[in-house]
């Protein structure tokens, strides 16, 4: 058994900034006390399960890093142009006239969000801070109702569960407080959530973002340009919308999130992300370019209504586990980094985590925008008009709160119909380097899990694949952004060495029969500029 003061569940910015913050704040109180403070990841490296568009809002640097720290920030490109679209069609878009001033970026930096907490681990570790990768958390260790540490999952097992020469037992920590920091749809943080009654308001709402890597001959693009899109291919009915990121001038990223709470059982967002690079507004930015990485994961865009209590005895919750994000400008990052700094303040001063979150920015952001994620639930006009409204009063009106899901994302499917769910085929003049498929896609993920040992996503009742397959068409064979789905000879079949770890199928399987447990630590992606 391991001894410690605070362990962090995950190495993203929330789990780093807490790190950070823990260590320079015994330093400043001066009494040559300094917390033990262990970070376990279960991904192969610092950041390889780490995804994001990402324009990151340095607020949330500051009072976290000097400023010698943030100047050296992993940074190639600052935004130095943006701009808004709505897309009609896959030849026709409208430029909004301006960028409305809660919306604008102009001077934040565009990163590869791997590349910048590799820089805060480096940061963390010469603070004194352990981290540790390939290890995967599993379960929180209670004594009367208390958390008091976790255990890791077991390594080495073939897939009937039988212990190879390889084998690694699971490891006890125990730990004064723990911090959760796992991301979007944490297993632990759901967990803990469901057991101790935190849930918020609302349920927590998510997206799918897919994002692809793009480089560019030189001399072809302008670093810093910034583009957003709403409208086509995404439906009136459904949230989502695409991005292009000039990271650098030989490097673009292209992005697209749709919500999960769609309601056509025909829909493939992997599909949408193809129709949405193939519109004349978006090819023209990587026009001679070649995909070279690709990744997906889940963003929780419920926003403040559906944030839970964010602790209870012994452990606290921090970033995109809490649902932290800005559901008008779709950012966490900078939010992430506060509540991991207002949660290392509780521990050293004793003070309530809740509270001091809710002094942050980000969480005054967050309540701002309170009502913009609910209005779009009643289709996109709806949306638009809580999102102006919004700007408008500063968060003012309406000053109720507006209905929105009050089930989760998988609820609303509706059964196929038969009628044609409107998506179509990219044209064959798109070029192939800037089209891969989807296992090629997968494959510059770097994705790898080790083939002989337990299968991590569980189908829980057969007989219910069998109903849903009736009633919805199998749409975990399109919801999955890495094909980890198919049908063979009218029976499911899991390819789960293909999985992203993002999770959709947890949240979007219409019968709740799916369960996403945690493979070995080190599976799974392997991001290196994402």
């Amino acid at each position: 058994m391991i001894e410690t003061d605070v362990l962090i569940v995950g190495a993203g910015p929330a789990g780093l900034a807490a790190a950070i913050a823990l260590k320079r704040g015994a330093k400043k109180r001066g009494d040559g006390k300094s917390p033990r403070v262990l970070v376990l990841d279960k991904g192969r490296s610092v950041g390889s399960h780490v995804l994001s568009g990402a324009i990151i809002d340095p607020s949330g640097f500051e009072g976290l890093l000097t400023a010698e720290e943030i100047e050296k920030l992993p940074v190639e490109a600052k935004v130095v142009k943006e701009s808004f679209r709505t897309l009609l069609c896959r030849k026709w878009s409208l430029k909004v006239p301006w960028v409305p001033p809660m919306m604008s970026s102009k001077r934040y930096p565009v990163a590869s969000l791997t590349k910048v907490v590799q820089y805060l681990a480096g940061i963390a570790q010469r603070e004194g801070v352990e981290i540790y990768t390939g290890y995967a958390v599993t379960e929180l260790v209670e004594k009367d109702g208390v958390v008091v540490g976790a255990r890791t999952g077991e390594k080495g097992l073939d897939k009937n569960g039988t212990k190879k020469s390889n084998h690694l037992a699971t490891e006890e920590i125990r730990s004064k407080t723990v911090i959760l920091a796992e991301g979007g749809c944490g297993i632990l943080t759901e967990r803990l959530v469901a057991a101790k009654g935190l849930k918020g308001v609302r349920p927590q709402t998510y997206a799918i973002g897919i994002k692809e890597l793009i480089e560019v001959p030189a001399g072809t693009q302008t670093a810093g340009e910034v583009m957003h899109t709403f409208g086509w291919p995404s439906d009136f009915d459904t949230y989502g919308g695409g991005f292009v990121y000039h990271v650098s001038e030989t490097q673009v990223m292209v992005g697209y999130a749709y919500a999960l709470d769609y309601k056509r059982p025909e829909v493939d967002p992997f599909d949408l992300f193809r129709q949405f690079k193939s519109s004349d507004a978006v090819k023209r930015h990587f026009k001679g370019g070649k995909t070279v990485a690709y990744g997906a994961k889940v963003i929780p865009e419920g926003g403040y209504y559906s944030v839970p209590k964010v602790q209870a005895p012994g452990v606290l919750i921090v970033g995109d586990g809490a649902g932290l994000l800005d559901s008008l400008r779709i950012k966490g990052v900078h939010i992430a980094l506060q509540s991991g700094v207002a949660a290392a303040e509780s521990i050293l001063d004793g003070k309530d985590y809740e509270k001091l979150l809710k002094k942050t920015s980000g969480w005054k952001e967050m309540k701002r925008v309170r009502n913009v994620r609910a209005g779009f639930c009643y289709g996109l006009p709806w949306g638009v008009a809580m999102a102006g409204f919004a700007w408008l009063t500063r968060g003012l009106f309406p000053f109720f709160r507006v209905p929105g899901l009050s089930e989760g994302d998988a609820a609303g499917l509706r059964k196929l119909d038969g009628k044609a769910c409107g998506m179509s085929s990219v044209p064959s003049d798109m070029e192939a380097s800037v089209m891969p498929d989807r296992l090629t896609d997968v494959f510059m993920s770097g994705t790898i899990h080790e083939e002989d040992q337990p299968c991590h996503l569980k189908v829980l009742d057969r007989d219910k694949c069998a109903e849903c397959r009736a009633k919805f068409g199998a749409p975990c064979t399109r919801f999955c952004p890495a094909e980890v789905y198919r049908m063979e000879d009218g029976e499911l079949e899991i390819d789960f060495s293909n999985c992203l770890h993002c999770k959709t199928c947890r949240i979007k399987c219409p019968m709740e029969n799916i369960d996403w447990t945690f493979p070995q630590g080190g599976d799974g992606p392997r991001y290196t500029r994402m």
